[in-house]
């Protein structure tokens, strides 16, 4: 007796996705050119002008969301939607259709049809992660994973290059080129780390290497937060590679490796393109530069204004800046563009997997899904700057670990329920067979 669904969601191998996995990869090449096409034109001060973008940038960004949400239409037609949890399908339902009674109540007939609607809060934000669907396909991981990892290496050169031919290390206050490749290198080297808890000699070192570089670059602009994100993923990597090879004394070793080549690496450092960072970093390591925002923010912003929120066009008066939309709060931003709906179904369709599957006992690229989903979820608590859903590369990476959260979910109920029925998994070995178990009483 077969149960439904098992074919899919344990495919007897894992094969090249033709149609999904080829959108998917477009559209994360595509995202990470406007990534890097707005980083390259930042100024002589390494500032970024969202002002004036760049002539790339625009058919990078629509080719982008036309792949992503392509594939995530594509993987819904596939089926894949019902491999959501219950509540993920109500809460990516209630998003979608929330996103789009905020657009027709928003906008004039002239801005819908405008590129307004595909910017940083407009509807496009949460239509697009459907994306979560395509990473619920086993095949189309066989495409993602080396397009991760090359966009990784791609921009470790780019942001080691910026590095060599910067200055000596001042603190810029605002969005820099520098801050931008220290958050992609997070997402992209973050899950190029994790995913090679198995490797060792020289492909682990090639694999650590944007990690490294992020290290340099998040110090370098000096981000304390970006920078204590980065301390925990490499502490992350050491705790599942410990867990991979079942031993603590391994875990010991690497630390100590790591250690090692960090002094080595930071002595080297400071003398060469971090010349003069360290003491500027340590120097402002206390400093507090949140606590006015939130000041600033609920003295003009009500409680009662976040229930339901203020829209896609909805502002705040910044003291010193004017009227602004953003916040570097992930959650209350959320609550401030589309009120507690928005949020709860962010939460639902994109943390919330990640944490359910957190208590299995998942290796490799499973597990490094799931890590990063959670660091997503820590940074949006406002612990990292520039961090909120959006159209850009670093949510649809999000997006594809959610989508891999709830696979791994859908896998284990699928396992549970066939062993609850007495049917052979076909990874059980001849001694943890029923029939097996059976005779052995």
């Amino acid at each position: 007796m077969q149960i439904p669904g098992v074919s899919e969601v344990f495919p007897p191998r894992p094969q090249p996705s033709s149609g999904v996995g080829f959108l998917a990869a477009v559209g994360l090449a595509a995202s990470w050119v406007a990534a890097v096409a707005l980083a390259e034109s930042a100024g002589p001060d390494f500032v970024i002008n969202f002002e004036v973008r760049p002539p790339l940038f625009h058919p990078a960004h629509g080719l982008a969301l036309l792949s992503v949400t392509a594939a995530g239409m594509l993987a819904a037609l596939r089926g894949r939607f019902r491999l959501l949890t219950i509540e993920g399908r109500i809460a990516l339902v209630v998003s979608v259709a929330g996103a789009a009674v905020w657009a027709a109540s928003s906008y004039t007939l002239e801005e819908l049809l405008s590129p307004v609607i595909f910017g940083a809060t407009g509807p496009f934000v949460w239509f697009t992660l459907v994306f979560v669907l395509v990473g619920t396909e086993h095949r189309v991981w066989v495409v993602i994973d080396p397009v991760i990892r090359l966009l990784a290496y791609a921009t470790s050169g780019l942001a080691l290059w910026t590095l060599v031919h910067s200055a000596s290390s001042t603190y810029v206050a605002g969005f820099t080129k520098h801050t931008q490749y220290s958050i992609l290198l997070m997402w992209l080297g973050g899950w190029t780390l994790l995913s090679a808890t198995r490797l060792r000699g020289w492909r682990l070192v090639a694999r650590a290497t944007p990690f490294v570089v992020l290290i340099l670059t998040a110090i370098y602009s000096q981000a304390r937060s970006w920078t204590i994100l980065a301390l925990l993923l490499g502490a992350t990597f050491v705790f599942l590679r410990a867990r991979e090879q079942g031993s603590t004394l391994g875990g010991a070793r690497t630390v100590v490796m790591i250690c090692v080549l960090a002094v080595v690496a930071g002595a080297i450092a400071s003398r060469t393109i971090l010349s003069g960072t360290i003491e500027g970093f340590a120097n402002r390591f206390d400093d507090d530069t949140r606590s006015m925002q939130y000041l600033d923010f609920f003295s003009v912003v009500p409680v009662s204004d976040l229930l339901l929120g203020r829209g896609p066009k909805g502002t705040w008066y910044w003291y010193g800046v004017g009227d602004y939309q953003y916040f570097d709060n992930g959650l209350l931003w959320m609550l401030f563009v589309g009120g507690v709906p928005t949020l709860l179904s962010y939460v639902a369709i994109v943390v919330w997997p990640a944490i359910r599957a957190f208590r299995k006992n998942l290796r490799g690229q499973d597990a490094a899904a799931v890590c990063l989903v959670l660091f997503w979820g820590v940074a949006l608590t406002g612990f990292s700057t520039y961090t909120l859903p959006s159209v850009a590369i670093s949510s649809y990476l999000v997006s594809l670990w959610a989508g891999r959260c709830y696979l791994i979910l859908a896998e284990s109920d699928l396992r549970t329920e066939r062993i609850r029925r007495g049917h052979l998994l076909r990874s059980w070995p001849p001694y943890r067979r029923p029939e097996a178990a059976n005779a052995g009483r």
